[in-house]
Order: C-alpha cells, then structure tokens, then sequence
C-alpha cells in the first residue's frame, strides 16, 4: 500500500468516526446524495471541531462529484478549510492567500446559501485574514468564530 493510500485509509477511518452534523437541518441541494451528503455533513464535523484539514478533504471529494450551479460556494468552503488550516499551522502567506479565494468565490452567494449566514461568515473570514497569524492569543478566539460561523440555520 502506498503512502497516499494509507493516508487516504487513515482519513476514511477518521471521517468515519464523525457523526455527521445537522444533515437534516442542512439545506443541501438535493443533486448531493448518499455518500456525498453524508461527507459533507461530516465535513461540517470536522471543521466545527477545529480540524480544517479532514474538513478539506471531505468537502473536496464531494466537489469532485458535484456539478451543480453552485459549485464555487463549496469551493468557497474548502478554501476556507484551507486557510483556517495554515493559520493554525504558522503559514499566513498560505492563510490569507485561500481566505480571500473564499470570499472571493462565496461572496455572490451571501447573505444565505445551503442554509448558512454567508454574509457573517464572510465577515468572520475577513477578520481572521487581517488577523497577526503570529499572535496565537489573537487568532484562537477568530478561529473559533470561524467554527462558529459554519451553521445552518
């Protein structure tokens, strides 16, 4: 097995262990199904728990399958997993770099799409961009409103 297999099987393991999110509050497009919907449930999950990383990887398989008109807002969700990841992990050029291909790519979708205050989470993903990434104390609460901010309602 090669080393992205076992990390592909590690993950699988992981994102099995999720329960999944709200799926029947969520208002996923019906063109997502089985599997796919359950990813992307998990994928909130993940990201409400603070690991961007298994987020990301959940969101982009269900992308790849996804053909719908709104593609670009879960685009949008991925880079926004992306960069809450390099923030965590000390990298603010890779940070700020996918937060703004978030706004860029969610804005036409504000204030609500799939059942999420896009308008807010925007704001939230502003904040953390212009944020001192090296100040850990000022990013931690920004993070968590991040989190915070991937809601349906």
């Amino acid at each position: 097995m090669s080393g992205r297999d076992e990390l592909r099987r590690e993950l699988e393991v992981k994102a099995g262990l999720l329960a999944p999110a709200d799926l029947d509050l969520l208002s996923i497009p019906a063109v997502i199904q089985g599997e796919d919907r359950v990813a992307f449930a998990r994928g909130l999950t993940a990201f409400r728990e603070g690991d961007f990383y298994l987020a990301h990887d959940l969101w982009e398989e269900v992308w790849h399958n996804y053909r719908g008109l709104d593609r670009r807002f879960l685009q949008g969700m991925i880079h926004i997993a992306v960069g809450s990841y390099h923030v965590q992990c000390g990298n603010p050029k890779g940070a700020v770099s996918q937060l703004a291909k978030a706004r860029t790519k969610m804005s036409p979708f504000a204030p609500r799409h799939w059942g999420m205050a896009v308008d807010v989470l925007l704001a939230r993903v502003d904040a953390l961009r212009e944020a001192d990434t090296n100040d850990p104390a000022a990013v931690e609460p920004l993070l968590a409103a991040v989190k915070k901010g991937v809601r349906s309602a």
